[in-house]
């Protein structure tokens, strides 16, 4: 779409609800989670030498990227105004010795990405990846990224993006 017009108008039926809704969930909500489990965190870096406790914050890789996100510029705003949460917590807590750390995934099967999930709860993707691992993420690689940052790999990333993507970042094209 290039008209002017055609695209306002095309984005101007979103109703403010929508971007106020996903704010809410992507954003505020993460941020008083945050803050209601602080003291608990704290706590936990003192039940065992050497390790500080941990606050692993979801994201997406939509947050990240200069395109429109096909089109959902809602949900990559609140993932971008996530991020920088999350990076406020990581000055805010520092002082408390708990870390908080991001994850940004790029595209994982999941209702959101697939439309839907079968009775197993998963969802499957049937697509042409272009990005370096040519496929979607898996389980295992969400779980991998979660367990180094939360266990014992990760005592030393405070404030820190891991992006399992399958090297999308890599092969973004250029805005022109």
């Amino acid at each position: 779409m290039s008209d002017p017009q055609a695209i306002s108008n095309h984005f101007m039926k979103s109703p403010p609800e929508a971007w106020e809704d996903t704010f809410r969930t992507n954003v505020t909500g993460a941020f008083y989670m945050s803050m209601a489990f602080l003291p608990l965190l704290a706590k936990g870096r003192e039940v065992t030498p050497g390790y500080t406790s941990s606050v692993v914050n979801v994201t997406s890789i939509s947050g990240f990227m200069k395109g429109s996100s096909s089109g959902q510029f809602a949900y990559a705003s609140s993932k971008a105004a996530f991020q920088h949460m999350s990076r406020m917590l990581a000055t805010t807590f520092a002082s408390t010795k708990v870390r908080v750390n991001i994850i940004a995934p790029g595209i994982f099967p999941s209702e959101m990405t697939a439309g839907d999930s079968g009775e197993d709860n998963k969802s499957t993707l049937d697509m042409e990846m272009s990005n370096p691992a040519g496929r979607t993420g898996h389980d295992s690689d969400m779980a991998a990224s979660i367990l180094f940052l939360a266990g014992p790999g990760g005592l030393f990333y405070n404030e820190q993006t891991l992006f399992p993507d399958g090297g999308n970042t890599l092969v973004q094209p250029a805005v022109k």
